[in-house]
């Protein structure tokens, strides 16, 4: 019993070992990186020492740029094992493993078959870009965590309904996690809520439930804001949310910098999902037809789960074709359906060969020599994909930048802070305390005269050629601190 319990889950324990080892291996050797992480790790800190979970700040001053989810679980690592760069990376390396497993389950709820799910949960977490911010303190991964949870539990629910509560807990969860960006799944929801809500005379109870309960976990940080901040919707919904773009401007496509993101992204997998979204796109209209034809969706239920990741591509993909202003890490969440698509395309619509091109040819080409093919193929690229990344994603020794370096020896000191506006997370982070931006006028020596003129107790950081040009200039300075780059000076 234990045996054949062991033999069915050797996928997923093989998905943990790989990924885990990927995911966690010197994870907190180097330090936290400007801008996203050691902002980040800073508004957690704070959150973590006052104890204060709903108002987020930073560097003294309110942030409100993202909802609070990621940064709750930052803090809560914080409070549990200390501040550190592991515990910041903690929460996204294991959400990240746990979205390799939910692939996994979404793809066997789906197809019923652990090839497919394992190939699907390989390609997520070989795609370069998804582990590079699965090993970073960042919201993405908590992000793609969320939304796998909110599918999985909404194909749940098409079978069971009284899942449907859960699903929207799920939802919240997401919308707290990133700005607008959750709004994207709520097709997905819709998808297979729809008409699993009209199956019962129970269900409107579990529905009801469920917006009660998405609204009593999302209401209170965006009323609180809301009646805080007058600026709060424009600046949260609009500025970061739409990236400041007006809502005409987002009619037009832009396909050629999210396309090379999106290669750059999941590199060797890139041109193969082009091939298999294509073929997946004909399959799917043959099967529409069927459906037409036969006027009977019960006969033909092999196109929901097929429609189903065709549209969740389509829908996770079209807001970042719309936007000129998309980066390669907001296409992270696009990664989840491209992974199935590929792993079905080349595992389950091989019976569409077997039974077109195959008859055609007069060939017979037993279904597990395909299957074994296809398998060696995808380790393959799998391995080559790692090799290549490795050394990209893995720190071979520990590193301490100048930046880092000099922010933590700031600490000491109780006078006011300058530095260069490029590093003031890391400044903030390490130094632990309040740092203000170093705004640099016409040239170096009038920039630092004013400065020390105006607030002689004041210390401001700037790399060490300019204190040389600074000292050419005849202007005398006091060196507080210094490393390879960077100098700390103050007035005389």
């Amino acid at each position: 019993m234990f045996i054949r319990y062991l033999k069915a889950k050797i996928w997923i324990i093989l998905l943990l070992a790989v990924f885990g080892f990927i995911f966690f291996y010197r994870l907190g050797l180097n330090t936290l990186q400007s801008w996203d992480e050691a902002w980040y790790g800073s508004i957690a800190r704070e959150m973590s020492i006052n104890n204060d979970y709903m108002n987020m700040k930073y560097n003294d001053d309110p942030f409100f740029d993202h909802p609070p989810m990621g940064f709750w679980l930052m803090a809560i690592t914080y409070k549990l094992f200390g501040i550190n760069e592991f515990t910041t990376r903690l929460p996204s390396a294991t959400l990240g493993l746990m979205s390799i497993i939910l692939i996994y389950f979404i793809t066997m709820n789906l197809f019923k078959k652990q090839t497919i799910a394992f190939t699907a949960s390989a390609i997520l977490g070989t795609s370069v870009w998804y582990t590079l911010r699965v090993r970073s303190g960042n919201l993405d991964s908590i992000f793609v965590f969320f939304t796998l949870l909110t599918i999985y539990l909404s194909i749940k629910s098409a079978r069971n309904f009284n899942y449907f509560p859960v699903v929207m807990i799920s939802f919240a969860c997401l919308i707290l996690s990133k700005t607008l960006g959750g709004i994207t799944v709520l097709p997905l929801i819709i998808y297979w809520n729809f008409f699993s809500f009209f199956k019962s005379r129970r269900n409107p109870v579990f529905f009801l439930l469920g917006i009660v309960l998405f609204i009593i976990i999302t209401l209170p940080w965006y009323q609180l804001h809301i009646h805080k901040y007058p600026d709060f919707i424009n600046y949260h919904f609009v500025n970061i949310g739409l990236k400041n773009q007006s809502i005409d401007s987002q009619v037009n496509l832009h396909l050629q910098q999210p396309l090379f993101y999106l290669h750059m992204g999941i590199r060797k997998w890139y041109k193969i999902w082009q091939l298999a979204l294509a073929i997946l796109a004909v399959y799917v209209v043959f099967l529409i037809k069927k459906v037409i034809q036969g006027r009977s969706l019960k006969k033909n239920k092999k196109i929901v789960p097929y429609f189903f990741i065709l549209f969740w591509n389509i829908t996770i993909l079209f807001p970042f074709i719309i936007n000129s202003k998309t980066e390669i890490w907001h296409l992270i969440p696009v990664y989840a359906p491209i992974s199935i698509i590929i792993a079905v395309v080349f595992f389950d619509l091989e019976q569409l060969l077997k039974t077109k091109v195959m008859k055609v040819l007069k060939i017979n080409i037993p279904t597990s020599a395909i299957t074994l093919t296809c398998l060696i193929f995808f380790l393959m690229l799998t391995i080559i994909q790692i090799k290549n990344f490795w050394v990209e994603i893995i720190p071979s020794t520990q590193y301490i930048n100048d930046q880092v370096d000099i922010s933590k020896k700031l600490a000491k000191y109780e006078k006011t802070i300058y530095v260069d506006h490029d590093y003031l997370p890391v400044a903030v982070f390490y130094s632990n305390r309040k740092i203000d931006t170093l705004v640099f006028e016409s040239d170096d020596i009038t920039t630092f005269t004013n400065l020390f003129a105006r607030e002689p107790a004041s210390i401001a950081v700037t790399q060490n050629w300019v204190i040389d040009d600074l000292k050419k200039k005849k202007m005398i300075v006091k060196v507080l601190e210094k490393n390879n780059t960077y100098s700390a000076i103050t007035g005389l």
